[in-house]
C-alpha cells in the first residue's frame, strides 16, 4: 500500500469522521455505535470512492481493482479514526 496515498485519504476524510461524531453526541448524547457510525460514514462514502453506477466499471478489470483498492484504503482509513476518536472521546465520559 502507498503509505502517501493512505495519509491522503486519511488526511481527507478525518474532518468528516469528527464532524459524525460530534453531530451524533449532539443529538443522541452518547457515542455512536460501530454499526451506527459506519452506516453514517458509508453514506459519505461515495464521495471519496465514486459510485459503482457511475464509474461503469467491470468485475476483474484494472479500474475495478484501483477502484477496490482505493475503498479499502478508505475503510481503513476510518477505522484508524474512528478507533482515535472513541479512544479521545471516552477520556470525558
Amino acid at each position: 500500500m502507498d503509505c502517501v496515498d493512505f495519509e491522503g485519504i486519511k488526511r481527507d476524510v478525518s474532518h468528516k469522521v469528527v464532524d459524525i461524531f460530534e453531530s451524533f453526541e449532539e443529538h443522541n448524547n452518547r457515542l455512536p455505535t460501530m454499526e451506527e457510525f459506519r452506516l453514517l460514514f458509508n453514506n459519505e462514502a461515495e464521495q471519496y470512492i465514486g459510485p459503482n453506477e457511475m464509474l461503469k466499471v467491470k468485475p476483474g478489470s484494472v479500474l475495478h481493482d484501483k477502484l477496490q483498492e482505493r475503498e479499502q484504503k478508505l475503510w481503513r482509513a476510518v477505522s484508524e479514526l474512528e478507533a482515535e476518536q472513541r479512544f479521545l472521546r471516552s477520556e470525558t465520559y
